[in-house]
Formats: structure tokens, C-alpha cells, sequence
């Protein structure tokens, strides 16, 4: 199969080739350019006939090892919901505390497939609520601007709504984007940016991201699943990183077995 596609990738290429000199014909370097277009040619046969040889030796190379599976999840005490939003019902018996980054392309990931899988099946039937707090990498110059918006969106009973819109899409992970959607996401757009000029707001921001630290999150997503208390803080066990919904539900349904 592998060499089949090889071999047409490379007629491809040579007709590609040929197709490019005949367009050449009735210039006066004709011959030069040809030469070129040889070259070029001898050029993606040898690279195609290394990647022949290369598939050949992975075929006959003894067994590969597996794809590493999952780590194991650890508990952490004392984990933290503090005043950041739930989605919902606040007195459900099991807590997810997420710690996420709106840059994140693992982040967008997570939530697209996994999270909103976990909404469906447990937080729209009040077996689960999810807290959200920020962990903005230093690398994403625009994760902080947008986690202070999200919040402020919040203070006007809109998190989810513009939490939903910066994971929509990449381009609109930025203040200027949020700023000129407010009207379609129900703001009230000078109340808004008033409170995106406020530097209190980052140092919420800055503060979820020093709490999950010591929590031992180092990158982002990162998830605490654990049964919920009065006090406001989860034993919650730790998922690093942006794994499969099985790997969720399980920790979920083995909590639940406990509440229950």
C-alpha cells in the first residue's frame, strides 16, 4: 500500500516536472531551464527512493514498542474552587477544578472533545460541576488578556458565554475580539472594557495560576477530579494533560461509587 503511494506520489512529481518544461518551450533559455528541471527531478527520485528504503526497514525491524499509556493519576488535598466560576449544579457531589490556558491549543482540544462529552453525560445531569480557573503560560501573550475578559464577562453573568467564544477559535483570543462581540454575547461593552483597564483583574489571574503551582500543575490542561465538600476545597485526583474521556470517566464513576 505504502509503496503504491510512493509510486504515485513520484509519477506525480515527474509529471509536475515535465509539465513545467513544456511551458518553457518557447523561451530562448529553454535548454538551461530544462537542465534545472532535470536536476530538480533526479532530485525527489532519490529523496522518494530514501523514504522506499526507510518504510522497508520499519517493515522488517522487530516488534515497535507500545505508545506509553496515561500516567497514573495522583491525589492532591486541599485543592482549591475560590470565587471562580462553576458550570453547574454547586451542590453536585463530584468537582472537576480545571486549570486552563484560552491559548492552549491542548486546552481547545480538551475541551471540544472531552469536556463537552463530560457536560452532556455529568454536569447537565448534576453528577458533576466544573470549576474553571486560569494557568496562563508565559509563552501565550494573549492567554492573560483573554482569561481577564472571560472574568469580567463573568461579573456581568456571561463567563461561559465568552469562556465558549475564546475556544471557538484562535483568532478570537484577544480583548479587541471579545470587546467587538459583546453586543451578540449580551455585555454591556463599556462596562466591559472598564473592567478589562482594571489591574485587579490580572492579579486574579495571576493568583489561580501561583495556587495551581503549588498544586504541582506545570502545564496546562490540567484537572483535579475529587468528591465535593463544604469547605470548598477537593482531594481531587490529578489528570495532567489533555487525555481521552475514558481516562475522565473513570475517575469520575470510581467517585461517584463513593458518594454513593
Amino acid at each position: 500500500m505504502k509503496n503504491s503511494l510512493l509510486t504515485i506520489i513520484t509519477v506525480a512529481v515527474i509529471l509536475s516536472v515535465l509539465l513545467s518544461a513544456w511551458a518553457l518551450v518557447e523561451r530562448s533559455d529553454m535548454k538551461t531551464q530544462i537542465a534545472v528541471m532535470k536536476t530538480q527531478l533526479d532530485t525527489q527520485i532519490e529523496k522518494m527512493q530514501t523514504v522506499e528504503a526507510d518504510v522497508k526497514q520499519i517493515k522488517s525491524a522487530p516488534g515497535q514498542p507500545a505508545r506509553p499509556a496515561a500516567p497514573t493519576p495522583s491525589v492532591v488535598k486541599g485543592v482549591r474552587i475560590d470565587d471562580d466560576p462553576i458550570k453547574g449544579d454547586a451542590k453536585a457531589p463530584i468537582t472537576i477544578v480545571e486549570f486552563s490556558d484560552f491559548e492552549c491549543p491542548f486546552c481547545k482540544r480538551s475541551n471540544d472533545q472531552v469536556i463537552s462529552k463530560i457536560d452532556e453525560e455529568y454536569i447537565k445531569t448534576g453528577k458533576v460541576k466544573l470549576v474553571f480557573r486560569d494557568f496562563p503560560l508565559g509563552f501565550h501573550k494573549q492567554a492573560i488578556p483573554a482569561a481577564v475578559a472571560a472574568n469580567c464577562a463573568g461579573e456581568q453573568g456571561k463567563y461561559w458565554e465568552v469562556h465558549d467564544f475564546l475556544f471557538q477559535s484562535r483568532n478570537n483570543v484577544n480583548q479587541a475580539a471579545v470587546l467587538n462581540a459583546a453586543e451578540s454575547l449580551g455585555l454591556d461593552k463599556a462596562k466591559l472594557q472598564a473592567c478589562m483597564s482594571d489591574p485587579s483583574k490580572v492579579a486574579e489571574v495571576n493568583k489561580d495560576m501561583e495556587e495551581g503551582k503549588k498544586y504541582g500543575v506545570r502545564g496546562t490542561p490540567s484537572y483535579f477530579i475529587g468528591k465535593t465538600t463544604d469547605n470548598g476545597e477537593i482531594e481531587g485526583t490529578f489528570i495532567r494533560g489533555a487525555q481521552p474521556y475514558p481516562v475522565f470517566e473513570e475517575q469520575i464513576e470510581e467517585h461517584l461509587k463513593s458518594v454513593n
